[in-house]
């Protein structure tokens, strides 16, 4: 299951997500995403297609989860959801969904690459997708976005809780931005299960 390795992922990481958040939010989001995943797994079947794994984990963080962070992932993992479902071309309609989660976000949080936000690590994972040969190399991939979100240390926030620490963040990661960096490594863990020793100890970001 996609997200009992996203689950595991945020588990190791849960300390570091924390510190980060601490730094230029309320210390919860390592908490938040934990949560979210742990409740959300149980509630996905054993027998469900990926497609309906994305939807209920989606719900889960729409309906479950406070602050910001949670609801945007939630859009995004449903737009994800949306494009999944009746596609014969995984890694198409996870680009597909990406995309599309993208505008959401942009749209409903009104922020932009630069703000310091999970923007900052999905918009250069998508930019990757875009130029990788196909299929997809998800191992790639994920160190593109994990990258990203370490990079976004330089940044000043301008949007969000964040913004109002201004440059006292700088330094540090943003803590949602490293959440979805998590979300690509899982996708790497799962799609390229027999290459796992390649991809970076989460509990080590």
């Amino acid at each position: 299951m996609l997200m009992r390795t996203y689950l595991a992922a945020a588990e190791r990481a849960h300390p570091a997500l924390t510190r980060m958040d601490q730094v230029a939010g309320d210390g919860d989001f390592g908490d938040n995403l934990r949560d979210a995943l742990r409740l959300a797994v149980g509630r996905v079947p054993g027998d469900a297609t990926l497609p309906a794994e994305f939807d209920i984990v989606a719900t889960c963080f729409l309906d479950e989860v406070g602050g910001t962070s949670g609801p945007l992932i939630g859009l995004l993992l449903r737009d994800i959801a949306a494009r999944l479902a009746g596609s014969d071309d995984l890694d198409e309609a996870l680009a597909s969904g990406l995309a599309a989660g993208v505008d959401t976000i942009q749209r409903v949080g009104e922020a932009r690459v630069g703000d310091r936000t999970m923007l900052d690590c999905l918009v250069p994972a998508l930019d990757a997708i875009a130029a990788a040969a196909r299929p997809v190399d998800w191992v790639a991939i994920a160190a593109s976005a994990l990258a990203a979100a370490r990079a976004t240390a330089d940044l000043t926030a301008r949007s969000g809780r964040a913004s109002y620490v201004g440059d006292r963040a700088l330094g540090t990661p943003d803590a949602g931005a490293m959440g979805i960096a998590l979300l690509f490594w899982a996708l790497a863990a799962d799609r390229h299960p027999d290459r796992r020793d390649e991809l970076p100890d989460p509990g080590e970001l």
